[in-house]
């Protein structure tokens, strides 16, 4: 069987009215036709501010049907609410925001054959969440476990799962929080995960847990100044491709020079 090939774009932070960030996205597009992957993937923060603007989802989706080849997506914190890691979170996600999100981009977790992988993406903000769409995810990650056949398995998610050890037990928004990293590791306990790969933090890094390796992919849009946010890995914006062939998957995390490397800092009225 032939390598499967996926392009990885995150934290891409769409918006018509705010549009700063389209150009790097329409050089993005140029890349994708340039690669011609089998697929393309969004973990997330798809719309600048989704959460509260419906025009960014809608536009957000139309730049992505753009990009001429098969993508996915799945939701980040901007795009309908935050996983409610702690009690007083300012814009949780809501039975509301993730209609919305759906409305405009479909299903929010999914599994896809890429060849000889199975290719999984959840949605990391339903965590904790209480809605009845956590248990849906939960009932569909139990039944996507079981069907996997053996194969290899590729876990996309819009949060890192863990800082540098999947025992860690600091809660922080950065990170899935440590019961719901416990729960899905017993869902896919069964299962050969051979990848992770994640967005949220706008910086790329990899490292390996047993037969794992987690790829944070970077941004598209912009990097997080060090007041912000803690360098651990390298804050350059770009993307993440990967080849997935017989039970390997090679990862390449490219800085290409067609995307302009913006520091949040430059946009001081992003969010309003």
């Amino acid at each position: 069987m032939s390598a499967f090939r996926v392009v990885q774009i995150s934290d891409t932070h769409l918006s018509a009215e705010l549009p700063f960030f389209v150009p790097n996205f329409d050089a993005m597009a140029g890349i994708v036709a340039a690669r011609r992957p089998d697929l393309v993937v969004n973990t997330g923060d798809v719309a600048l501010d989704g959460a509260k603007r419906d025009d960014d989802l809608a536009f957000a989706r139309r730049c992505h049907d753009r990009l001429g080849t098969r993508w996915v997506a799945i939701p980040g914190n901007h795009d309908l609410g935050d996983n409610p890691w702690r009690p007083d979170l300012a814009e949780p996600i809501t039975e509301e925001r993730l209609a919305r999100y759906r409305r405009h981009f479909g299903d929010d977790f999914w599994r896809i054959d890429a060849g000889e992988w199975v290719l999984i993406g959840v949605n990391a903000q339903l965590f904790g969440s209480g809605l009845p769409a956590e248990d849906e995810q939960w009932d569909f990650l139990a039944s996507a476990a079981k069907r996997t056949g053996g194969r290899p398995v590729g876990l996309f998610v819009h949060k890192p799962l863990f800082k540098d050890d999947p025992d860690e037990t600091s809660i922080e928004g950065r990170y899935v929080p440590p019961a719901s990293r416990r729960r899905l590791a017993t869902a896919l306990g069964e299962v050969d995960v051979r990848l992770v790969a994640s967005g949220h933090l706008h910086q790329h890094r990899q490292l390996r847990t047993g037969r794992a390796v987690h790829v944070w992919a970077p941004s598209t849009a912009y990097i997080l100044p060090d007041r912000r946010q803690p360098s651990i890995g390298v804050k350059r914006v770009g993307y993440v491709a990967y080849t997935f062939n017989g039970g390997s998957v090679d990862v390449e995390i490219v800085e290409p020079g067609e995307l302009t490397n913006h520091d949040r800092d430059e946009f001081p009225t992003l969010y309003r």
